[in-house]
């Protein structure tokens, strides 16, 4: 096997595609020209030395034969390497940490490290240095004595969260177990597999489910933490009730697990329950006794976020079921402080940005509960499920080819990769997402597979693998039609290259913004003139959907459903409302009590798009005195935001800018002093324009 972790890298980007751009590779794998050729030069020895045919490196491509793939494939399913396998630094670091976490009562030297390794003293302080570097966060250190030699020093509660935090960066941003397959494989520890199968029969006998990677994951680290987790060290008690958690099947699976491993600590109890609520998928039970304290919570998410957003769920119970069964773990995740990764955080927050405002604005008065402000992964996380909740994109069924949507990181991401895949290709007919697990049972009844992970039981089903991220940029979907365009035989149409475009325009023309050029080529090749492919675009800024006049001030209103016509009237004055709509908003507000109250002194009444929105648009009223709305806790209401989407998604970007005008205390000075709605819409323009 190949003997080293770059190498290793490289293999697992060539195993994704047949052809790779030398320049992609190079980003990709963040290596540089040089590194990137010696990585191809020793993967091509290897391969010399096992009698398999190299890899061909030409005109600035790599090419990979299906035959070398296949050889790639056998050796990744071996998963530990061979016995002269060579860490580098940040391997040896984890390693390192997992010696003393797992033997954390045994006596280390520096010469003990040396003999593991097979470095250098200098070396292993220097690792030991990076290493307490990356503990000091988490308030952990390595320290030496005469009488312990090395150990972790810290609170146990924090030395098991960082074991946690590092298997799942390593697991959910690299699909990496490597390093921990070899730790098991060298300590001669109880196995994947063998865990795997005590855990997988508990769980059946429970009727607890896990997404797949989040099963991986779990699996993982309890190799690591049962040794430890035998003893009396109460991480779990406050700030909830034990006595709560006893009667949950969550408790019992725990409890039942550690007895197989002859484990009777309460304690230790406790801390894989609370752990396994925080990982597990939070399915709607109302016999469960956390179920009406999470759904009430849920319900109180969804209603600000439709407030918030402008947006009402046409199927307000498949909303609430969906956000529930993330947002249970995610609730016991933020209550018992345990880690959570989102590789995709910065991606989501890039490609989703109106969207992942108006749902961190959402979570705010929920944030109060843990006494601290929500995770920016927990944020980002919730955004992919509104993005998908969000979507309008019409199922399309075709009879040419069937594409297969393999996604085993759970509903949130799998729902908004379908999204977007079935806008991108309409030509394919989906079925889907399911869990890699899931595949074998579908037999031949799909042609192509798009997965979000490249996993070696996906390619020996000798279909065409396209691996993808859950949130495509533009230059990432751009590939992705390309590949998949070159490759299925039957599409009549083939994209253009940018890169090639963009070499014929240097020729001619001195280009200011390489970037912003080569963004909006991709986008209109991907668009196109007539934009078949329903990729959603950008909203107008809040400036351009309203107007002077439709700004009032010193209106008065006898009570809300006035205020709410009144309100309305410059909407329906512009045309962007019928009389229905109005009707509708009041009606609703009767129905479901004050919904469009969004904060403080602050209404947005809206309806749906089919309820009489004519045109976009957004009207601004300050009433002279304000009126109670029956919103405990946010009346009275002074400033009304009327609302018309007649597209449900277009107006994200308008309603982002309002929720950051609305933490604006010079906005509502203005409103509340100026008389001209001209002086109140030059500072909407002067903040929503760069």
């Amino acid at each position: 096997m190949i003997s080293d972790e770059r190498s290793r890298k490289v293999i697992n980007y060539l195993l994704e595609r047949p052809i790779h751009n030398i320049e992609e590779l190079e980003l990709q794998t963040n290596l540089t020209r040089r590194q990137l050729e010696y990585s191809l030069d020793k993967i091509n020895e290897w391969l010399t030395e096992h009698g398999e045919q190299s890899l061909k490196v030409e005109n600035n491509r790599v090419v990979v034969s299906e035959k070398t793939r296949e050889q790639f494939f056998a050796q990744l399913e071996k998963k530990v390497p061979t016995k002269n396998y060579w860490m580098n630094s940040e391997e040896r670091i984890k390693y390192l940490f997992l010696l003393l976490f797992y033997f954390y009562d045994d006596y280390f030297s520096v010469n003990h490290f040396v003999e593991v390794f097979g470095v250098g003293k200098t070396t292993i302080i220097n690792d030991l240095k990076k290493l307490n570097a990356e503990l000091e966060p988490e308030n952990i250190a390595v320290v030496y004595s005469r009488k312990k030699g090395y150990q972790l020093v810290g609170e146990e509660r924090n030395i098991r969260y960082y074991l946690m935090k590092l298997i799942l960066w390593d697991f959910t941003a690299h699909q990496s177990t490597f390093i921990y397959d070899l730790f098991i494989e060298k300590n001669e520890l109880i196995g994947f597999q063998e865990t795997k199968k005590v855990v997988e029969e508990m769980l059946q006998k429970y009727h607890i489910t896990f997404v797949e990677n989040r099963l991986t994951e779990f699996i993982y680290t309890f190799i690591f933490l049962k040794k430890r987790i035998d003893s009396e060290v109460q991480i779990i008690g406050k700030p909830y009730k034990t006595t709560a958690m006893i009667p949950m099947k969550e408790y019992q699976f725990s409890e039942e697990l550690l007895k197989n491993y002859q484990i009777s600590s309460q304690s230790a109890i406790l801390y894989i329950c609370s752990w396994i609520l925080g990982v597990s998928i939070g399915t709607p039970d109302k016999m469960t006794k956390d179920y009406e304290t999470i759904m009430n919570l849920v319900e109180r998410i969804s209603l600000r976020f439709e407030a918030l957003s402008g947006i009402r769920f046409s199927n307000e119970e498949k909303a609430v079921r969906q956000l529930y069964a993330h947002f249970r773990p995610a609730y016991y995740r933020l209550l018992f402080k345990l880690p959570i990764i989102n590789p995709l955080h910065e991606k989501i927050k890039e490609e989703y940005s109106e969207l992942y405002d108006i749902v961190e604005e959402a979570l705010k008065p929920i944030a109060s509960l843990f006494k601290e402000p929500i995770p920016k992964d927990e944020v980002a996380f919730l955004t992919m499920h509104f993005a998908s909740l969000c979507s309008n994109a019409e199922d399309r069924h075709y009879s040419k080819k069937v594409a297969l949507v393999v996604c085993p990181n759970g509903i949130g991401s799998s729902s908004i990769l379908y999204t977007e895949l079935k806008a991108l290709f309409p030509e394919l007919s989906f079925i889907g997402p399911v869990e890699t697990n899931e595949v074998e049972k579908l037999g031949d009844s799909y042609d192509l597979i798009f997965s979000t992970v490249p996993n070696v039981r996906l390619f020996y089903t000798k279909k065409l693998v396209y691996v993808v991220s859950p949130i495509m940029s533009t230059s990432e979907k751009y590939r992705l039609i390309s590949d998949v365009y070159t490759h299925i035989g039957n599409f009549n149409f083939k994209i253009p290259r940018v890169d090639k475009l963009l070499s014929i325009v240097d020729k001619y023309t001195t280009i200011e913004n390489r970037e912003g050029l080569e963004k909006e080529l991709a986008d209109y090749l991907i668009k196109g003139e007539e934009q078949p492919v329903d990729i959603p675009e950008e909203g107008p800024e809040l400036y351009r959907i309203t107007a002077s006049d439709m700004i009032q001030t010193g209106v008065k209103a006898s009570d809300w459903e006035e205020a709410i016509r009144l309100s309305a009237a410059p909407l329906l004055k512009n045309k962007k409302i019928n009389r229905e709509y109005i009707e509708t908003m009041i009606r609703t507000a009767k129905e479901e009590g004050p919904y469009m109250v969004i904060a403080k002194h602050v209404a947005l009444p809206h309806a749906r798009p089919e309820e009489g929105a004519l045109d976009l648009g957004i009207s601004i009223t300050v009433l002279d005195y304000p009126i109670n709305f029956g919103s405990k806790g946010n009346d009275p209401v002074k400033y009304i935001f009327c609302l018309s989407a007649p597209k449900s998604n277009r107006h994200l970007n308008a309603m982002a800018e309002l929720v950051n005008l609305l933490d604006d205390p010079q906005f509502y000075k203005l409103l509340d002093t100026s008389k001209e709605p001209a002086e109140i819409y030059a500072y909407i323009c002067n903040q929503s324009k760069p």
